[in-house]
């Protein structure tokens, strides 16, 4: 039995090129340890989370990690979901992306968050993952629009928004553990999206739109 047996949004995957995001399963937790040990606060930016988990000792960054991603499962359903994928090139994991929706299957809109070990960053590679699994919404489960957020002082993630063909929509004054940012608030349409020249390829796509209950959804394919 395998873990999409269990959790049908487990199937999910996403390939092009040399690089995959695969649902992540209790399996893939020490490697995403282990890749996250290296460092995850880009150079030269500010503090780009919005809890303490990357501050964290190792041994309780790990504890915490693990607690977020069984919690993260438990809480699980159709109405209310995190995807949380886990990046590699090749077999080496680089980092993590994550799709959240909540009743999607009438809003159609999807959230994204990601983090990438600090050795890769600097590569294209962040661009690469978001716009892989933005693709996956789009074609795959029919969504309509996805957001995403970044503090003002983190360019390298603003950049990666702005290279996938996200808009700019809003700028809010929010709390950062306890201190003040600016948080940018993106928006992206389908037509908007940047693709990567090498064609896209999906996993899992049909069963996850059963799981939200998306109807006239599209089947798997491959897009360039």
């Amino acid at each position: 039995m395998a873990w999409s047996d269990i959790l049908p949004f487990m199937g999910v995957a996403i390939r092009c090129g040399d690089l995959s995001l695969t649902a992540m399963t209790p399996d893939d937790i020490p490697g995403l340890l282990a890749a996250a040990g290296r460092g995850i606060v880009p150079d030269g930016s500010g503090y780009p989370f919005i809890t303490d988990w990357a501050l964290l000792p190792r041994a309780e960054r790990e504890a915490s990690s693990t607690q977020f991603y069984f919690s993260s499962w438990a809480a699980a359903s159709p109405e209310r979901l995190e995807l949380m994928m886990v990046v590699r090139e090749g077999d080496t994991i680089m980092g993590a992306q994550d799709l959240r929706v909540a009743d999607f299957a009438v809003r159609r809109t999807g959230f994204t968050g990601s983090w990438l070990a600090r050795d890769f960053h600097g590569r294209g590679i962040g661009t690469r993952m978001r716009q892989l699994v933005c693709a996956f919404a789009f074609d795959e489960l029919g969504a309509l629009e996805m957001r995403t957020e970044a503090y003002a002082d983190n360019p390298a993630s603003n950049r990666v928004s702005q290279k996938t063909g996200y808009v700019e929509f809003d700028r809010a004054r929010v709390n950062r553990l306890g201190e003040p940012a600016v948080e940018v608030r993106y928006r992206l349409t389908a037509d908007q999206l940047t693709r990567p020249a090498e064609p896209i390829t999906f996993d899992g796509g049909p069963a996850l739109r059963r799981y939200l209950g998306v109807t006239g959804g599209q089947s798997a394919m491959s897009r360039s």
